[in-house]
């Protein structure tokens, strides 16, 4: 649980805050957030799934922009933190064929290539070899996609992952994409938080690759590098390495 007094006095709040209005859907995403930080994922899942009912009940977001699928990722990834991986898998595998059918919005500038990529490590730690090659058939279809609208995909992210698994490019061209500097001017702590996001989801995937190919040492050693980034604590890969850690220590 939470280390920091601060925190604490802060979860106190938001669930007293609740108590009033148990539908301050603000603090019912706050709250979410933070108790998967402290890796209280039951908890966690249970507030993601009142924020996901809450947006799907939101007429006015659906109509404009219909085919949402409001914290899906992050609920299926709480699943799987939990042990329910055939069920985080089934989720997963629904918002990629969702996507590749229309019925799901993508959710990044890749045309949802992450939702693709979490398939893909949650297809090869589970042996599933049939959903790992839907994963990359499902790379394929979404970087032809985006060929014919990106003239450099290396600045596409995560595109740069999904062309490294079907070994189209290197792992330094990858971390060349990590690296990128925008011909924007940006704020250089937002431009190193991003920075920071992509390389660990560099590094995840890289440790996935390794397990696919048979290197598992390989791949905790990659986990271990990822989920040392604790400064990050937003993206799934992170949690899904710390995770990876754990049970190597089991």
């Amino acid at each position: 649980m939470f280390d920091d007094e601060g925190n604490v006095a802060r979860l106190a709040e938001y669930r007293h805050e609740l108590e009033r209005n148990p539908d301050n859907i603000g603090v019912i995403q706050r709250m979410a957030s933070m108790l998967r930080v402290a890796g209280e994922y039951g908890e966690a899942l249970q507030f993601y799934q009142r924020a996901a009912a809450h947006e799907r009940g939101d007429g006015v977001a659906n109509a404009l922009t219909p085919g949402r699928n409001p914290w899906g990722i992050d609920i299926a990834c709480l699943r799987w933190l939990l042990g329910d991986r055939r069920q985080a898998l089934q989720e997963m595998h629904g918002m990629v064929a969702g996507i590749l059918d229309g019925s799901i919005s993508y959710g990044d500038a890749a045309g949802g290539v992450s939702q693709g990529l979490l398939l893909y490590y949650m297809a090869v730690t589970t042996g599933e070899r049939r959903e790992a090659s839907f994963a990359l058939e499902y790379f394929k279809n979404r970087v032809d996609q985006l060929r014919g609208v990106h003239s450099n995909l290396l600045q596409v992210w995560p595109c740069p992952i999904a062309r490294y698994y079907l070994g189209d490019i290197e792992f330094e061209s990858v971390m060349r994409a990590v690296n990128r500097i925008p011909t924007v001017r940006a704020n250089p702590t937002t431009l190193e938080l991003g920075r920071r996001r992509k390389f660990v989801a560099a590094l995840f995937h890289d440790g996935t690759k390794q397990r696919a190919h048979g290197d598992e040492e390989g791949c905790i050693t990659r986990m271990r590098e990822c989920a040392g980034l604790d400064n990050t604590r937003i993206d799934q890969e992170w949690y899904l390495a710390r995770h990876e850690v754990e049970r190597a220590k089991q």
